[in-house]
């Protein structure tokens, strides 16, 4: 395995620069609110030797919190909830730098173990380098971006995660989070929305993905359930709330991805509805 690339890991406040990395930190309104800070990786890892061989790109861009003192446990335990919900378990307790390094060190094995043997049986059978199929190259892309919402009291991670493994197309998937600024609190849709909330937010989703999906498709035919079906989106499924949802400046975003109300090709649907029509469907937090 040859690796071309990269993995910076050194911490940069504003105009602060320490090492030769590639972290950099966004301060907030008040020094008590912990910096945003982004660790990046962008590395390529080759089949054989040559760099004309197959190979796997890996961008990672990891969003975290620094803490703002060695006692700051608030903003640590928010760093390994986000870790623990986002990626899983066993990576909940990593450092930054060693998580990043484990999620690339496993893309990197998966990729080997998935195809190498199958590149070196097809070359040993007499294949030529420029009838490699595409299909022998891989990508994994994670994208994450953290920010205060709603009333700068709750933190906002959304996470793409983009792979590309060799299949008939590309598959991204997105998961949203919103975390208490103050308690390190997870908060779902039970813990946001009141039980009968649903039968007042579905409706206005409803007009938000219509007025969305008639904007994609440069008309204003479509005006019901019935219209969506006619074109494949809620074919399959009633609408509901999502757990994927973002609890921002100016309103409440409600994501689908893929393949959850509509088939791949209509793509994923993130719809906003201003709090001032969610008055009533919060519970207190």
């Amino acid at each position: 395995m040859k690796v071309k690339g990269t993995v910076c890991m050194t911490v940069a406040c504003l105009t602060i620069a320490v090492g030769n990395g590639l972290v950099s930190c966004v301060e907030k309104k008040t020094e008590k609110i912990p910096a945003v800070c982004e660790l990046k990786v962008d590395t390529v890892v080759y089949l054989h030797e040559s760099q004309q061989s197959p190979s796997c790109k890996i961008t990672i861009n990891y969003a975290f919190l620094k803490p703002n003192s060695e006692t700051d446990s608030a903003t640590l335990r928010i760093n390994s909830e986000i870790r623990n919900f986002a990626f899983g378990k066993t990576l909940s307790a990593l450092a930054p730098e060693k998580f990043v390094q484990s999620i690339t060190d496993t893309y990197a094995q998966n990729y080997l173990n998935d195809v190498k043997e199958l590149y070196e049986a097809d070359l040993h059978n007499g294949m030529k380098p420029e009838d490699v199929p595409a299909w022998y190259n891989y990508e994994y892309q994670i994208d994450t971006e953290m920010e205060l919402g709603k009333e700068e009291k709750v933190w906002n991670y959304v996470v793409t995660d983009f792979q590309y493994t060799g299949g008939a197309h590309p598959n991204t998937f997105v998961k949203c989070l919103n975390i208490d600024r103050e308690t390190g609190q997870l908060l779902t849709t039970e813990k946001v929305f009141k039980k009968e909330a649903s039968a007042k937010i579905c409706p206005l989703i409803l007009d938000e993905l219509i007025k969305e999906v008639n904007g994609r498709m440069g008309t204003d035919t479509i005006t019901s359930i019935a219209g969506l079906q006619s074109i494949g989106i809620l074919l399959d499924t009633d609408l509901y709330v999502p757990e994927n949802f973002v609890l921002g400046k100016d309103g409440v975003s409600f994501y689908y991805n893929r393949y959850e109300i509509a088939p791949y090709s209509a793509g994923d649907f993130n719809l906003m509805i201003p709090y001032d029509k969610l008055d009533d469907c919060f519970k207190t937090y």
